[in-house]
């Protein structure tokens, strides 16, 4: 079970069980009865759970809970701290607590994979990767040798792909 989107009161949930029908429907009729839900989408031909809720009623923690325990799936249990009950703080300063801890613990993630390739560094291969793969294909062209040309060209309209898909907000504004 992954947590691929968190917002306050909006989380989206994907996992391989979701894409089963009848499981999805009595995952999204159990948060449904939850107190606090007020929508949820089931996507099961990707395997996603869309669910809208009020923080101040219900916490994040208990929707992960529900819904790995219905797709028997342990649930990772927060830490200790996190996880023990503080009778001074009202509930609903706990709920945005435990939110914005789970969004740093994400923020976290995405962070250390952000940090395996310099910023620019992708770019840079990207345009060397096209370049290199357009003169070898035309190489290939000149010497007759069809397979290679081919392979080239694709590795070329790929790496093109992802460069404009790069540029795309400087190509669209």
């Amino acid at each position: 079970m992954v947590v691929a989107s968190l917002l306050d009161g909006r989380i989206r949930i994907r996992d391989e069980g979701l894409k089963k029908e009848p499981l999805a429907s009595r995952v999204r009729e159990a948060l449904l009865a939850a107190p606090g839900v007020s929508s949820v989408e089931a996507n099961p031909r990707v395997g996603s759970l869309l669910v809208l809720f009020s923080a101040a009623v219900t916490a994040v923690e208990k929707i992960l809970k529900t819904v790995s325990d219905l797709l028997g799936i342990a649930a990772e249990s927060p830490d200790s701290a996190e996880q023990a009950p503080s009778p001074g703080i009202p509930f609903a300063e706990r709920a945005s607590s435990a939110t914005s801890q789970v969004r740093k613990k994400l923020l976290s993630l995405v962070g250390r994979a952000a940090l395996a390739v310099p910023p620019g560094a992708k770019r840079r291969m990207v345009n060397i990767g096209m370049l290199a793969s357009l003169a070898v294909s035309l190489a290939a062209a000149i010497f007759g040798l069809k397979k290679l040309h081919i392979l080239t060209g694709i590795i070329f309209v790929a790496l093109f792909g992802d460069h404009f898909y790069q540029k795309k907000e400087a190509m669209f504004a």
